[in-house]
Protein backbone atom coordinates (compact mmCIF):
# COMPACT_ATOMS: atom_id res chain seq x y z
CA UNK A 1 0.00 0.00 0.00
CA UNK A 2 2.82 2.29 0.68
CA UNK A 3 3.54 2.13 -3.30
CA UNK A 4 -0.40 3.24 -3.65
CA UNK A 5 -1.08 0.26 -4.99
CA UNK A 6 -4.25 -1.92 -4.82
CA UNK A 7 -5.43 -5.07 -3.21
CA UNK A 8 -8.29 -7.41 -3.96
CA UNK A 9 -8.83 -9.85 -1.03
CA UNK A 10 -12.26 -12.49 -1.85
CA UNK A 11 -13.47 -15.11 0.42
CA UNK A 12 -15.96 -17.37 -0.14
CA UNK A 13 -18.98 -17.16 2.42
CA UNK A 14 -20.56 -13.54 3.21
CA UNK A 15 -20.39 -14.65 7.36
CA UNK A 16 -16.63 -14.15 6.84
CA UNK A 17 -16.81 -10.54 5.18
CA UNK A 18 -17.65 -8.32 8.45
CA UNK A 19 -14.55 -10.16 10.49
CA UNK A 20 -12.34 -9.56 7.64
CA UNK A 21 -13.13 -6.04 6.91
CA UNK A 22 -12.86 -5.04 10.52
CA UNK A 23 -9.29 -6.10 10.60
CA UNK A 24 -8.88 -4.54 7.02
CA UNK A 25 -9.96 -1.17 8.31
CA UNK A 26 -7.53 -1.81 12.00
CA UNK A 27 -5.23 -1.10 9.64
CA UNK A 28 -6.35 0.69 6.60
CA UNK A 29 -7.58 3.41 5.89
CA UNK A 30 -9.79 3.14 2.81
CA UNK A 31 -11.71 -0.32 2.58
CA UNK A 32 -14.77 -1.02 0.14
CA UNK A 33 -17.02 -4.31 0.07
CA UNK A 34 -18.34 -6.07 -2.26
CA UNK A 35 -21.36 -8.78 -2.24
CA UNK A 36 -24.51 -10.18 -2.71
CA UNK A 37 -26.14 -8.20 0.34
CA UNK A 38 -25.26 -4.77 -1.02
CA UNK A 39 -28.21 -2.70 -2.64
CA UNK A 40 -27.40 -1.53 -6.03
CA UNK A 41 -26.83 1.78 -4.08
CA UNK A 42 -24.22 0.54 -1.98
CA UNK A 43 -22.76 -1.29 -4.57
CA UNK A 44 -22.47 1.59 -6.90
CA UNK A 45 -20.81 3.37 -4.25
CA UNK A 46 -18.13 1.59 -3.77
CA UNK A 47 -17.41 0.25 -7.43
CA UNK A 48 -17.21 4.29 -8.37
CA UNK A 49 -14.53 4.61 -5.39
CA UNK A 50 -12.48 1.85 -6.14
CA UNK A 51 -12.63 2.88 -9.99
CA UNK A 52 -11.36 6.52 -9.01
CA UNK A 53 -8.46 4.98 -6.96
CA UNK A 54 -9.72 6.18 -3.68
CA UNK A 55 -9.60 2.39 -2.27
CA UNK A 56 -6.49 0.62 -0.78
CA UNK A 57 -8.54 -2.53 -0.31
CA UNK A 58 -11.64 -4.45 -1.76
CA UNK A 59 -13.03 -7.14 0.29
CA UNK A 60 -15.85 -9.31 -1.13
CA UNK A 61 -17.09 -12.97 -2.55
CA UNK A 62 -16.40 -14.12 -6.02
CA UNK A 63 -17.56 -11.48 -7.83
CA UNK A 64 -14.94 -8.98 -6.20
CA UNK A 65 -12.87 -10.35 -8.62
CA UNK A 66 -14.20 -8.45 -11.08
CA UNK A 67 -13.34 -4.96 -9.54
CA UNK A 68 -12.20 -2.06 -11.66
CA UNK A 69 -9.00 -1.62 -9.67
CA UNK A 70 -6.81 0.61 -11.73
CA UNK A 71 -3.78 0.25 -9.70
CA UNK A 72 -4.18 -3.44 -8.76
CA UNK A 73 -0.87 -4.45 -6.83
CA UNK A 74 -2.04 -7.19 -4.82
CA UNK A 75 -4.77 -10.76 -5.19
CA UNK A 76 -5.63 -13.11 -2.52
CA UNK A 77 -7.92 -15.83 -2.46
CA UNK A 78 -8.74 -16.80 1.23
CA UNK A 79 -9.85 -20.11 1.91
CA UNK A 80 -9.41 -20.92 -2.00
CA UNK A 81 -10.60 -24.70 -1.91
CA UNK A 82 -13.98 -23.25 -0.90
CA UNK A 83 -16.81 -24.40 -3.87
CA UNK A 84 -18.97 -20.58 -3.59
CA UNK A 85 -16.03 -19.38 -5.54
CA UNK A 86 -17.55 -21.42 -8.59
CA UNK A 87 -20.25 -19.94 -9.79
CA UNK A 88 -22.98 -22.43 -11.26
CA UNK A 89 -25.32 -19.89 -13.15
CA UNK A 90 -24.28 -18.14 -16.32
CA UNK A 91 -21.77 -16.69 -16.91
CA UNK A 92 -19.67 -19.74 -15.30
CA UNK A 93 -16.42 -18.81 -13.78
CA UNK A 94 -14.19 -19.65 -10.92
CA UNK A 95 -12.81 -17.00 -9.13
CA UNK A 96 -9.40 -18.53 -8.81
CA UNK A 97 -9.41 -19.19 -12.74
CA UNK A 98 -10.20 -15.50 -13.01
CA UNK A 99 -7.32 -14.55 -10.29
CA UNK A 100 -5.06 -16.31 -11.99
CA UNK A 101 -5.99 -14.85 -15.58
CA UNK A 102 -6.12 -11.50 -14.27
CA UNK A 103 -2.94 -11.47 -12.52
CA UNK A 104 -0.88 -12.89 -15.24
CA UNK A 105 -2.45 -10.09 -17.40
CA UNK A 106 -1.56 -7.20 -14.63
CA UNK A 107 1.88 -9.05 -13.70
CA UNK A 108 1.08 -8.63 -10.12
CA UNK A 109 1.00 -11.83 -7.67
CA UNK A 110 -1.63 -13.70 -6.64
CA UNK A 111 -2.21 -15.36 -3.19
CA UNK A 112 -4.25 -18.40 -2.43
CA UNK A 113 -4.97 -19.56 0.71
CA UNK A 114 -5.83 -22.60 2.71
CA UNK A 115 -5.26 -24.97 5.04
CA UNK A 116 -6.90 -27.64 2.88
CA UNK A 117 -5.68 -26.69 -0.79
CA UNK A 118 -7.79 -28.28 -3.12
CA UNK A 119 -6.25 -30.87 -4.57
CA UNK A 120 -6.03 -29.16 -7.94
CA UNK A 121 -3.72 -26.41 -5.99
CA UNK A 122 -2.33 -28.85 -4.47
CA UNK A 123 -0.70 -30.95 -7.10
CA UNK A 124 0.43 -27.43 -9.19
CA UNK A 125 2.11 -26.34 -5.75
CA UNK A 126 3.89 -30.18 -5.39
CA UNK A 127 4.92 -30.12 -8.95
CA UNK A 128 6.76 -26.29 -9.20
CA UNK A 129 3.66 -24.22 -11.21
CA UNK A 130 2.31 -22.90 -7.95
CA UNK A 131 5.07 -21.87 -5.04
CA UNK A 132 4.31 -23.05 -1.88
CA UNK A 133 4.53 -21.68 1.18
CA UNK A 134 3.77 -23.22 4.68
CA UNK A 135 2.65 -21.76 7.58
CA UNK A 136 3.47 -25.37 9.77
CA UNK A 137 2.24 -23.68 13.25
CA UNK A 138 -0.58 -21.66 14.76
CA UNK A 139 -0.30 -18.22 15.76
CA UNK A 140 1.87 -18.51 19.43
CA UNK A 141 2.60 -21.54 18.75
CA UNK A 142 -0.90 -22.53 19.93
CA UNK A 143 -1.52 -26.43 19.73
CA UNK A 144 -4.31 -27.87 17.50
CA UNK A 145 -7.18 -29.41 19.44
CA UNK A 146 -7.46 -32.43 19.77
CA UNK A 147 -10.09 -34.43 17.36
CA UNK A 148 -11.76 -37.26 18.55
CA UNK A 149 -14.90 -39.38 16.90
CA UNK A 150 -17.63 -40.91 18.39
CA UNK A 151 -18.98 -44.20 16.46
CA UNK A 152 -22.53 -43.69 16.17
CA UNK A 153 -22.75 -47.47 15.42
CA UNK A 154 -21.61 -48.13 19.09
CA UNK A 155 -23.80 -45.37 20.29
CA UNK A 156 -26.70 -46.59 18.97
CA UNK A 157 -26.09 -50.09 20.37
CA UNK A 158 -25.09 -49.11 23.96
CA UNK A 159 -26.50 -49.55 27.23
CA UNK A 160 -27.26 -46.07 27.52
CA UNK A 161 -29.22 -45.73 24.25
CA UNK A 162 -32.10 -44.44 25.99
CA UNK A 163 -30.26 -41.71 27.45
CA UNK A 164 -28.55 -40.51 24.29
CA UNK A 165 -31.87 -40.07 22.29
CA UNK A 166 -31.56 -37.47 20.35
CA UNK A 167 -29.02 -36.10 17.92
CA UNK A 168 -26.49 -35.06 20.71
CA UNK A 169 -24.37 -38.63 21.90
CA UNK A 170 -24.16 -38.96 25.93
CA UNK A 171 -20.48 -38.55 25.70
CA UNK A 172 -20.68 -34.73 23.32
CA UNK A 173 -23.29 -33.96 26.32
CA UNK A 174 -21.04 -34.42 28.86
CA UNK A 175 -17.85 -32.32 26.59
CA UNK A 176 -20.33 -29.80 26.30
CA UNK A 177 -21.46 -29.58 29.45
CA UNK A 178 -17.82 -29.52 31.02
CA UNK A 179 -16.89 -27.16 28.20
CA UNK A 180 -19.95 -24.57 28.81
CA UNK A 181 -19.15 -25.25 32.86
CA UNK A 182 -15.77 -23.47 32.43
CA UNK A 183 -16.76 -20.61 30.74
CA UNK A 184 -16.09 -21.78 27.03
CA UNK A 185 -18.54 -21.67 24.39
CA UNK A 186 -19.73 -24.23 21.28
CA UNK A 187 -19.90 -24.38 18.24
CA UNK A 188 -22.12 -27.14 16.68
CA UNK A 189 -21.69 -28.42 12.83
CA UNK A 190 -24.90 -29.87 11.18
CA UNK A 191 -24.94 -29.21 7.02
CA UNK A 192 -28.60 -29.40 6.54
CA UNK A 193 -31.12 -27.24 7.18
CA UNK A 194 -34.69 -27.54 8.82
CA UNK A 195 -36.76 -29.90 11.56
CA UNK A 196 -37.04 -32.58 9.53
CA UNK A 197 -35.32 -33.72 6.41
CA UNK A 198 -37.58 -37.07 5.36
CA UNK A 199 -42.04 -37.18 5.58
CA UNK A 200 -42.85 -40.59 5.15
CA UNK A 201 -46.37 -42.72 6.04
CA UNK A 202 -45.62 -45.82 7.67
CA UNK A 203 -48.45 -47.47 6.45
CA UNK A 204 -48.22 -47.09 2.55
CA UNK A 205 -44.80 -46.47 2.83
CA UNK A 206 -45.46 -42.85 0.63
CA UNK A 207 -42.40 -40.59 1.01
CA UNK A 208 -43.82 -36.95 0.32
CA UNK A 209 -41.79 -35.51 -2.18
CA UNK A 210 -41.16 -32.37 -4.36
CA UNK A 211 -44.01 -31.99 -7.22
CA UNK A 212 -41.22 -30.61 -9.62
CA UNK A 213 -38.23 -32.51 -8.27
CA UNK A 214 -36.59 -35.61 -7.82
CA UNK A 215 -36.35 -34.67 -4.09
CA UNK A 216 -38.00 -35.43 -0.64
CA UNK A 217 -39.80 -32.14 1.09
CA UNK A 218 -37.64 -30.73 4.57
CA UNK A 219 -40.17 -30.11 7.39
CA UNK A 220 -39.96 -26.56 9.02
CA UNK A 221 -41.29 -26.33 12.11
CA UNK A 222 -40.66 -22.30 11.58
CA UNK A 223 -43.46 -21.79 9.26
CA UNK A 224 -44.93 -24.90 9.71
CA UNK A 225 -44.69 -25.77 6.56
CA UNK A 226 -42.45 -28.94 4.36
CA UNK A 227 -40.05 -27.42 1.31
CA UNK A 228 -38.02 -28.47 -1.25
CA UNK A 229 -34.82 -26.56 -0.95
CA UNK A 230 -33.78 -26.53 -4.61
CA UNK A 231 -37.74 -24.76 -5.86
CA UNK A 232 -39.10 -23.01 -2.58
CA UNK A 233 -41.84 -25.34 -3.51
CA UNK A 234 -43.76 -25.54 -0.43
CA UNK A 235 -47.25 -27.27 1.57
CA UNK A 236 -48.58 -26.86 4.92
CA UNK A 237 -47.47 -29.38 7.34
CA UNK A 238 -49.40 -32.67 6.91
CA UNK A 239 -51.03 -34.65 9.27
CA UNK A 240 -52.28 -37.98 7.49
CA UNK A 241 -50.54 -38.95 4.22
CA UNK A 242 -51.87 -37.89 1.31
CA UNK A 243 -52.04 -41.36 -0.60
CA UNK A 244 -53.75 -43.39 2.00
CA UNK A 245 -54.92 -40.79 4.76
CA UNK A 246 -53.07 -42.61 7.22
CA UNK A 247 -53.02 -39.98 10.14
CA UNK A 248 -49.60 -42.11 11.52
CA UNK A 249 -47.41 -39.77 8.98
CA UNK A 250 -43.79 -40.13 9.95
CA UNK A 251 -41.56 -36.76 10.23
CA UNK A 252 -37.49 -38.07 10.56
CA UNK A 253 -34.07 -36.99 9.79
CA UNK A 254 -32.23 -34.40 11.50
CA UNK A 255 -31.57 -30.46 10.07
CA UNK A 256 -30.53 -27.92 12.32
CA UNK A 257 -34.16 -26.45 13.38
CA UNK A 258 -34.53 -30.10 15.16
CA UNK A 259 -30.98 -29.83 16.74
CA UNK A 260 -31.41 -25.87 18.09
CA UNK A 261 -34.20 -27.98 19.69
CA UNK A 262 -32.73 -30.30 21.25
CA UNK A 263 -29.50 -28.17 22.14
CA UNK A 264 -32.45 -25.71 23.82
CA UNK A 265 -34.15 -28.50 25.77
CA UNK A 266 -30.65 -30.24 27.03
CA UNK A 267 -28.73 -26.69 27.93
CA UNK A 268 -31.92 -24.59 28.97
CA UNK A 269 -29.41 -22.67 31.21
CA UNK A 270 -27.51 -21.12 27.90
CA UNK A 271 -28.29 -19.21 25.27
CA UNK A 272 -27.99 -20.79 21.79
CA UNK A 273 -27.88 -19.10 18.19
CA UNK A 274 -28.61 -21.18 14.59
CA UNK A 275 -26.84 -19.36 11.64
CA UNK A 276 -28.19 -21.10 8.52
CA UNK A 277 -29.72 -19.96 5.06
CA UNK A 278 -33.43 -19.52 6.85
CA UNK A 279 -32.07 -17.20 9.49
CA UNK A 280 -29.16 -15.30 8.23
CA UNK A 281 -31.84 -13.57 6.02
CA UNK A 282 -31.98 -9.62 6.90
CA UNK A 283 -29.54 -7.28 6.10
CA UNK A 284 -26.54 -7.37 8.90
CA UNK A 285 -27.78 -10.85 10.10
CA UNK A 286 -24.51 -12.17 9.98
CA UNK A 287 -23.06 -9.31 11.63
CA UNK A 288 -25.32 -9.16 14.40
CA UNK A 289 -25.50 -13.15 14.96
CA UNK A 290 -21.22 -13.07 15.16
CA UNK A 291 -21.24 -9.71 17.37
CA UNK A 292 -23.55 -11.82 19.96
CA UNK A 293 -21.55 -14.61 20.11
CA UNK A 294 -18.03 -12.60 20.04
CA UNK A 295 -19.54 -10.69 22.90
CA UNK A 296 -20.27 -13.97 25.05
CA UNK A 297 -24.26 -12.93 24.94
CA UNK A 298 -24.47 -16.54 23.16
CA UNK A 299 -23.05 -19.53 24.17
CA UNK A 300 -24.03 -22.55 21.77
CA UNK A 301 -23.57 -21.42 17.94
CA UNK A 302 -24.98 -24.10 15.67
CA UNK A 303 -25.44 -24.16 11.82
CA UNK A 304 -24.49 -25.38 8.82
CA UNK A 305 -21.14 -24.78 6.94
CA UNK A 306 -21.26 -20.93 6.99
CA UNK A 307 -19.41 -21.41 10.80
CA UNK A 308 -16.96 -23.82 9.66
CA UNK A 309 -13.99 -21.81 8.81
CA UNK A 310 -12.30 -18.92 8.81
CA UNK A 311 -14.69 -17.36 12.49
CA UNK A 312 -11.41 -16.26 15.23
CA UNK A 313 -13.20 -16.71 18.51
CA UNK A 314 -11.04 -18.01 21.71
CA UNK A 315 -13.42 -18.62 24.18
CA UNK A 316 -14.68 -21.32 21.93
CA UNK A 317 -13.59 -24.37 23.69
CA UNK A 318 -15.62 -27.41 21.87
CA UNK A 319 -16.48 -28.36 18.69
CA UNK A 320 -19.03 -30.85 18.07
CA UNK A 321 -19.61 -32.32 14.11
CA UNK A 322 -23.06 -33.63 14.72
CA UNK A 323 -23.06 -35.79 11.57
CA UNK A 324 -20.45 -35.35 8.50
CA UNK A 325 -21.48 -39.22 6.77
CA UNK A 326 -24.12 -37.24 4.40
CA UNK A 327 -21.42 -35.30 2.40
CA UNK A 328 -19.14 -38.19 2.67
CA UNK A 329 -21.15 -41.03 0.34
CA UNK A 330 -22.65 -38.17 -2.04
CA UNK A 331 -22.13 -39.63 -5.71
CA UNK A 332 -19.24 -37.53 -6.55
CA UNK A 333 -15.78 -37.99 -6.96
CA UNK A 334 -14.88 -34.97 -4.52
CA UNK A 335 -16.40 -36.29 -1.85
CA UNK A 336 -13.96 -37.35 0.30
CA UNK A 337 -11.83 -34.36 -0.03
CA UNK A 338 -14.58 -31.99 0.62
CA UNK A 339 -15.33 -34.42 3.84
CA UNK A 340 -11.74 -33.88 5.15
CA UNK A 341 -11.47 -30.29 4.32
CA UNK A 342 -14.49 -29.73 6.19
CA UNK A 343 -13.69 -31.37 9.18
CA UNK A 344 -10.28 -30.01 9.48
CA UNK A 345 -11.38 -26.59 8.96
CA UNK A 346 -14.41 -26.72 11.83
CA UNK A 347 -11.77 -28.01 13.83
CA UNK A 348 -9.74 -25.09 13.33
CA UNK A 349 -12.47 -23.01 15.26
CA UNK A 350 -11.63 -23.89 18.27
CA UNK A 351 -8.33 -23.86 20.77
CA UNK A 352 -7.54 -20.53 19.48
CA UNK A 353 -7.63 -19.13 22.92
CA UNK A 354 -5.38 -19.83 26.40
CA UNK A 355 -7.83 -22.60 27.40
CA UNK A 356 -7.28 -24.79 24.10
CA UNK A 357 -10.01 -26.87 22.47
CA UNK A 358 -11.17 -30.15 21.35
CA UNK A 359 -12.84 -31.81 18.62
CA UNK A 360 -15.77 -34.44 18.55
CA UNK A 361 -17.13 -36.18 14.82
CA UNK A 362 -20.04 -37.84 15.24
CA UNK A 363 -19.66 -40.74 12.33
CA UNK A 364 -20.67 -44.00 11.73
CA UNK A 365 -17.40 -44.18 9.50
CA UNK A 366 -15.07 -43.53 11.99
CA UNK A 367 -12.15 -45.91 9.68
CA UNK A 368 -13.08 -43.62 6.72
CA UNK A 369 -9.51 -42.31 5.84
CA UNK A 370 -10.98 -39.03 4.87
CA UNK A 371 -12.24 -39.00 8.68
CA UNK A 372 -8.69 -40.35 9.73
CA UNK A 373 -6.65 -37.79 8.13
CA UNK A 374 -9.25 -35.22 9.93
CA UNK A 375 -8.48 -36.24 13.42
CA UNK A 376 -5.12 -36.47 12.75
CA UNK A 377 -4.74 -32.79 11.18
CA UNK A 378 -2.88 -34.27 8.01
CA UNK A 379 -4.66 -33.15 4.93
CA UNK A 380 -1.23 -33.87 3.60
CA UNK A 381 -0.98 -37.69 3.65
CA UNK A 382 -4.77 -37.58 2.30
CA UNK A 383 -3.71 -35.98 -0.56
CA UNK A 384 -1.28 -37.99 -1.36
CA UNK A 385 -3.51 -41.22 -0.58
CA UNK A 386 -6.20 -40.11 -2.45
CA UNK A 387 -4.19 -38.19 -5.82
CA UNK A 388 -3.35 -41.60 -7.37
CA UNK A 389 -6.81 -42.92 -7.38
CA UNK A 390 -7.24 -39.46 -8.90
CA UNK A 391 -4.80 -40.43 -11.31
CA UNK A 392 -5.90 -43.75 -12.42
CA UNK A 393 -9.58 -42.48 -13.17
CA UNK A 394 -8.10 -39.57 -15.03
CA UNK A 395 -9.87 -37.15 -12.61
CA UNK A 396 -8.30 -33.43 -12.30
CA UNK A 397 -6.13 -32.64 -11.43
CA UNK A 398 -4.88 -35.39 -13.79
CA UNK A 399 -7.17 -34.48 -16.67
CA UNK A 400 -9.69 -31.86 -17.80
CA UNK A 401 -13.80 -32.63 -17.79
CA UNK A 402 -16.29 -31.00 -19.24
CA UNK A 403 -19.98 -31.69 -17.64
CA UNK A 404 -23.00 -31.57 -19.88
CA UNK A 405 -26.43 -31.48 -18.70
CA UNK A 406 -29.52 -31.88 -20.88
CA UNK A 407 -33.06 -31.17 -19.73
CA UNK A 408 -36.57 -31.18 -20.78
CA UNK A 409 -40.18 -31.86 -19.59
CA UNK A 410 -40.56 -35.46 -20.99
CA UNK A 411 -37.99 -37.96 -19.82
CA UNK A 412 -38.07 -40.11 -23.07
CA UNK A 413 -37.35 -37.31 -25.52
CA UNK A 414 -34.70 -35.79 -23.33
CA UNK A 415 -32.82 -39.09 -23.45
CA UNK A 416 -32.92 -39.39 -26.87
CA UNK A 417 -31.31 -35.64 -27.64
CA UNK A 418 -28.66 -36.46 -24.92
CA UNK A 419 -28.09 -39.17 -26.98
CA UNK A 420 -28.06 -37.15 -29.93
CA UNK A 421 -25.64 -34.91 -28.60
CA UNK A 422 -23.35 -37.52 -26.97
CA UNK A 423 -23.09 -39.11 -30.64
CA UNK A 424 -22.16 -35.54 -31.90
CA UNK A 425 -19.28 -35.32 -30.06
CA UNK A 426 -18.09 -38.80 -30.18
CA UNK A 427 -17.99 -38.29 -33.59
CA UNK A 428 -15.66 -34.78 -33.10
CA UNK A 429 -13.18 -37.02 -31.18
CA UNK A 430 -13.03 -40.07 -33.03
CA UNK A 431 -9.22 -39.54 -33.62
CA UNK A 432 -8.88 -39.60 -30.08
CA UNK A 433 -11.15 -42.17 -28.45
CA UNK A 434 -8.31 -44.14 -26.99
CA UNK A 435 -7.41 -41.27 -24.28
CA UNK A 436 -10.72 -39.77 -23.83
CA UNK A 437 -13.20 -41.31 -22.14
CA UNK A 438 -17.22 -40.22 -22.93
CA UNK A 439 -19.62 -41.11 -20.12
CA UNK A 440 -23.06 -41.07 -20.93
CA UNK A 441 -25.80 -39.75 -21.02
CA UNK A 442 -27.20 -40.83 -17.91
CA UNK A 443 -29.84 -39.94 -15.05
CA UNK A 444 -28.12 -37.50 -13.11
CA UNK A 445 -27.94 -37.99 -9.45
CA UNK A 446 -30.93 -35.42 -8.94
CA UNK A 447 -32.87 -37.02 -11.73
CA UNK A 448 -35.39 -34.23 -11.87
CA UNK A 449 -35.25 -30.69 -10.82
CA UNK A 450 -37.95 -27.47 -11.37
CA UNK A 451 -39.83 -30.43 -13.92
CA UNK A 452 -37.06 -31.18 -15.85
CA UNK A 453 -35.72 -34.24 -16.07
CA UNK A 454 -31.99 -34.61 -16.62
CA UNK A 455 -28.88 -36.23 -18.11
CA UNK A 456 -25.75 -36.26 -17.57
CA UNK A 457 -22.90 -36.33 -20.14
CA UNK A 458 -19.22 -36.55 -18.76
CA UNK A 459 -15.86 -35.72 -20.84
CA UNK A 460 -12.60 -36.59 -19.61
CA UNK A 461 -9.45 -36.56 -20.88
CA UNK A 462 -5.79 -35.15 -21.03
CA UNK A 463 -6.12 -32.58 -23.24
CA UNK A 464 -8.17 -30.04 -21.96
CA UNK A 465 -8.41 -27.70 -25.58
CA UNK A 466 -8.65 -30.55 -27.16
CA UNK A 467 -12.46 -30.83 -25.26
CA UNK A 468 -13.42 -28.05 -25.16
CA UNK A 469 -12.89 -27.63 -29.12
CA UNK A 470 -15.13 -31.06 -29.93
CA UNK A 471 -17.71 -30.12 -27.00
CA UNK A 472 -17.84 -26.09 -29.00
CA UNK A 473 -18.01 -27.84 -32.66
CA UNK A 474 -20.45 -30.62 -31.56
CA UNK A 475 -22.97 -28.13 -30.44
CA UNK A 476 -22.10 -25.33 -32.60
CA UNK A 477 -25.10 -25.35 -34.86
CA UNK A 478 -27.55 -27.66 -32.49
CA UNK A 479 -31.09 -26.54 -31.82
CA UNK A 480 -32.77 -28.19 -28.81
CA UNK A 481 -36.49 -28.65 -29.08
CA UNK A 482 -39.01 -26.18 -27.57
CA UNK A 483 -39.31 -28.25 -24.14
CA UNK A 484 -35.40 -28.56 -24.17
CA UNK A 485 -32.20 -27.36 -23.07
CA UNK A 486 -28.37 -27.76 -22.21
CA UNK A 487 -25.95 -26.29 -20.83
CA UNK A 488 -21.74 -26.81 -20.37
CA UNK A 489 -20.34 -26.70 -17.15
CA UNK A 490 -16.19 -27.23 -17.90
CA UNK A 491 -14.08 -28.26 -14.96
CA UNK A 492 -17.49 -28.97 -12.76
CA UNK A 493 -17.58 -28.73 -9.31
CA UNK A 494 -21.11 -30.13 -8.88
CA UNK A 495 -21.79 -33.38 -10.43
CA UNK A 496 -25.66 -33.78 -8.69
Amino acid sequence: MRFGRQAIVLVPEISLTPQTVERFRARFDQVAVLHSHLSDSERHYHWERIAAGQVSVVVGARSAVFAPTPHLGLMILDEEHENSFKQETLPRYHARDVAWQRSLAENVPLVLGSATPSLESWQKAVTGDYRLVELPHRIQHRPLPAVRTIDLRQEMQSAHKMSSKGAISRRLRVQMEQALAQGGQVILLLNRRGFATHIQCHSCGHVVRCQSCDIALTWHREGNMAMCHYCDYTIPTLIKCPECNYTGIKYSGLGTQKLEAEVRSRFPQYVCLRMDTDTMTSPGSHERALAKFRAGEVQILLGTQMIDKGLDFPRVTLVGVINDDMALHLPDFRASERTVQLLVQVAGRTGRGDQGGRVLVQTFCPDHPAIQAATMHDYITFAKDELPMRQALGYPPFGSMIRLVVRGLQETPTMHFAEHITNLIRTELTPHLATVRLLGPAPAPIAKLRDKFRFNINLLGPDGPLLRAAVRAATANLKAPDDMDWMIDVDPLSML
